[in-house]
């Protein structure tokens, strides 16, 4: 069974950007501002995606370190993300291929990286900041962009994730899981029976821009989640329960079981939250 594993650090106060409106027109159009690079078209603003609401927070590496998040659980540390500089072999901040600004974050995994409080093999970030923390009945917009290499191998291992949304123990109920057939699905192995439909294909090699809508519940009927690839609605609104304790933590990164190296890119995390009105 999955677990995510806090270990025995202390979080510390996550670095936050100030709280700014994201309606339909900001959104991705504020990711593309500094353009793309490396003929990438910067991402733009999607009209048929309807993000609304303050932004809550920013997990996009434009601070050119990990600061923005708390904490880093990676084969060779579990602390504070703000001891971690531009990072390491597990996990680095580049600035060569990124998608929007001037850098994005690489995740890498070789067999055996394994953090030393034990579970999977991993390297992640966590926060858990206000605006990265969910409770029962909170709505969310998550918009972020991944990029697999090339030569990306479909997982060999039972799971391996790219974002979840954690509980307090155990596997998580809501994440992004990379499945064996090379798809892109809304899973979490925290909750049984609930659907796990597929955002589309690992497109190696490529900038992929994604938006994912949630409505956080306990209860099947109440809670929701829908999804956009490259602006094109590819997962419908669909009823889906995503809660398993009082509130979840977000994790980014990757987390699996075994497998072989593997990397994958990830920039321009922003969270929406319509509804929450600005301090």
């Amino acid at each position: 069974m999955a677990r995510s594993g806090r270990g025995d650090v202390c979080s510390g106060d996550s670095v936050r950007r100030g709280w700014r409106v994201a309606g339909v027109a900001l959104g991705w159009a504020v990711l593309g501002l500094a353009g793309g690079v490396g003929g990438v078209p910067a991402a733009t603003a999607a009209p048929g995606i309807p993000v609304t609401g303050p932004e809550v927070f920013v997990g996009d590496y434009e601070t050119g370190n990990f600061a923005q998040w708390t904490t880093c659980q990676t084969a060779t540390v579990n602390g504070e993300c703000g001891g971690f500089g531009q990072g390491d072999r597990t996990m680095r901040i580049v600035t060569d291929d990124v998608r929007q600004g001037r850098y994005a974050a690489e995740f890498d995994l070789k067999p055996g990286d394994v953090p030393d409080f034990g579970g999977g093999e991993r390297a992640e970030v966590q926060s858990d900041a206000g605006g990265a923390v969910v409770k029962d009945g909170d709505e969310r917009w998550y918009q972020w962009s991944m990029k697999f290499p090339a030569d990306f191998q479909n997982p060999t291992g039972v799971w391996f994730i790219v974002m979840q949304w954690h509980a307090g123990s155990g596997s998580p109920p809501l994440a992004i899981n990379i499945s064996d057939e090379g798809t892109v699905d809304i899973g979490g192995d925290g909750l049984k029976g609930e659907p796990r439909p597929t955002i589309g294909p690992v497109r190696r090699g490529e900038w992929v821009d994604y938006t994912l809508h949630v409505k956080f519940s306990r209860d099947h009927d109440a809670g929701f989640v829908e999804a956009w690839e490259n602006g094109q609605q590819t997962v419908p609104r669909t009823s889906r329960a995503s809660m398993t304790s009082d509130s979840n933590y977000l994790k980014q990164g990757i987390y699996r079981d075994s497998g072989p190296a593997t990397s994958v890119r990830i920039d321009g995390l922003r969270v929406t939250a319509p509804g929450t009105a600005l301090p």
